[in-house]
């Protein structure tokens, strides 16, 4: 093992310089140890890293006098990307271009190439601006920064729920925010459900109902028939918002009393058309819908159903093909709609949904919820209905239309065949405008820079012509129609 370095030895040797003192072996030779080394690097720029690497563990670490830990990461499985694209991650990572990160971490992941240690640092830090919203691209962050990412965030505090040791139930227990607590739950609950289910009842009991209603979110990870009787138990509660909670999870979780309890209570309430108009009456229909929840103030039947009901239910119901019965809907069915479609897994009827919306009127339906279905389909589900769209509209991705905000919901890359009708398209708005209002100016400035990680590498020997003319103009769309170039030339980089 190569002995430890000390900062002050370090800071003395880049104070004077490496021309006037070179370097001991000993730096290199650590760097080797944690896998540090940038093979293009020269002695200056080694000498900085390795002054960098112990500067942050003794700042991070308590009790250290100068030495790094004797702890070392495990040996990684991976193996270093080549150096032209290790340089290409230190420009994302740093800056340069970070809305390609994503694809960035897909690439590593799929070749299984591991990203260089010495960007760890700003993965992590990534990793952890996304640990509350987004827990699947955390852990494919820090899979690309393999095992000496987990490692080094142990040894930071400021990293440390990230390292594989965080015992979630202790800082459960320890944590008395509500915020900090629904956040602990669901990532508790993710990795394991009976034990986020346990935590939950231990606190239960002395929480308010809008609290408990706020954790109750937190279960629709994972969730099961394990979680049905649990979640009965507590289905009393006074307060209408729990129930409802608790009736939205139950049908989740997939409980046939709580389905047969809706089907009873919609029993003939459809008309000829689908539409709901009423729902089943008198006393016990009252108490049962009561039992649930009930009806939100100024919330109609209709609503109350349609955001509730499994998809899957509503064609037998209503005697009517999806299509069919999303035409008899107002938006704010539509929303409720919507809202089930992403709530429950049908990844048919989402794939339904988005081709009945690139069909529909843009004023009847969710945008928000549109765009999350879209962002939710698989990538080969995606292609094939846009790749429809293209073959029956010619100008599908007009300024105006719902299908250039669904394409630019997505996450992944497009096809060659839809990143060139995008461009086309955008290209032929501006040429046809002479003077653009500043609404749509602002909306095409917008569009262009979402698309940038999105168009697909292999156009870009045919952009180069279809924007080179764009490029020479003074406004902001020259710049972006540079930054696109620009982008597309380093994404193929990637991906060779």
């Amino acid at each position: 093992m190569p002995k430890p370095l000390r900062q002050s030895d370090l800071l003395s040797n880049l104070t004077l310089g490496t021309a006037r003192q070179a370097p001991d072996l000993a730096v290199n030779e650590w760097l080797e140890a944690k896998a540090a080394v940038d093979p293009t690097s020269d002695s200056a720029e080694q000498l900085l890293a390795a002054y960098a690497i112990t500067e942050r563990l003794h700042r991070l670490t308590p009790g250290t006098k100068g030495n790094i830990p004797a702890s070392i990461a495990p040996p990684e499985e991976r193996e270093l990307p080549e150096p032209r694209l290790s340089r290409a991650l230190e420009l994302i990572l740093r800056g340069t271009y970070p809305s390609v990160l994503p694809e960035a971490v897909a690439v590593l992941n799929e070749r299984k190439l591991l990203l260089p240690p010495h960007l760890l640092p700003e993965l992590i830090n990534e990793a952890m601006s996304k640990l509350p919203s987004d827990l699947i691209y955390t852990e494919k962050l820090l899979a690309a920064g393999g095992k000496r990412a987990q490692w080094l965030a142990g040894q930071n505090p400021d990293w440390t729920e990230l390292s594989p040791d965080y015992d979630l139930t202790a800082a459960w227990k320890a944590e008395a925010t509500p915020s900090r607590r629904i956040l602990l739950l669901q990532r508790l609950r993710a990795k394991d459900p009976a034990a986020a289910r346990e935590a939950l009842t231990t606190i239960w009991k002395k929480q308010s109902p809008k609290n408990q209603e706020n954790l109750l979110a937190s279960l629709a990870t994972e969730l099961g028939p394990e979680d049905i009787p649990w979640l009965r138990e507590r289905l009393p509660p006074k307060r209408k918002g729990v129930r409802r909670a608790i009736l939205r999870l139950l049908l989740l979780a997939g409980d046939p009393v709580a389905l047969e309890d809706m089907l009873t209570l919609t029993s003939g309430a459809f008309d000829e058309a689908g539409k709901i108009v009423s729902l089943l009456r008198g006393a016990e229909a009252i108490e049962l819908l009561e039992a649930y929840g009930g009806l939100k103030k100024q919330e109609t039947a209709s609503v109350f159903f349609l955001s509730n009901l499994p998809p899957h239910v509503l064609p037998e119901l209503t005697d009517r093909s999806f299509p069919e019965f999303w035409n008899t809907l107002n938006k704010e069915q539509m929303r409720a709609a919507a809202t089930a479609i992403l709530a429950f897994p049908a990844p048919g009827v989402r794939a339904e949904f988005v081709s009945y919306a690139l069909q529909g009127n843009p004023a009847q339906l969710p945008m928000k919820e549109a765009a999350a279905i879209t962002a939710g389909l698989d990538q080969a589900t995606f292609l094939d209905i846009f790749h429809e769209l293209l073959t029956s509209e010619k100008n599908a991705f007009h300024y105006g239309g719902l299908a250039r905000i669904l394409a630019l919901s997505r996450n992944e890359p497009w096809s060659e065949r839809i990143s060139k009708a995008f461009v086309l398209q955008l290209v032929s708005t501006l040429r046809e405008m002479s003077t653009l209002p500043w609404k749509l100016q602002n909306d095409l400035k917008s569009h262009w820079e979402l698309s940038l990680p999105l168009l697909d590498p292999a156009i870009f020997g045919w952009a180069r012509t279809h924007l080179h003319s764009m490029t020479e103009r003074g406004d902001v769309f020259g710049k972006l129609a540079t930054d696109a170039l620009q982008t597309l030339a380093f994404r193929r980089v990637l991906r060779n």
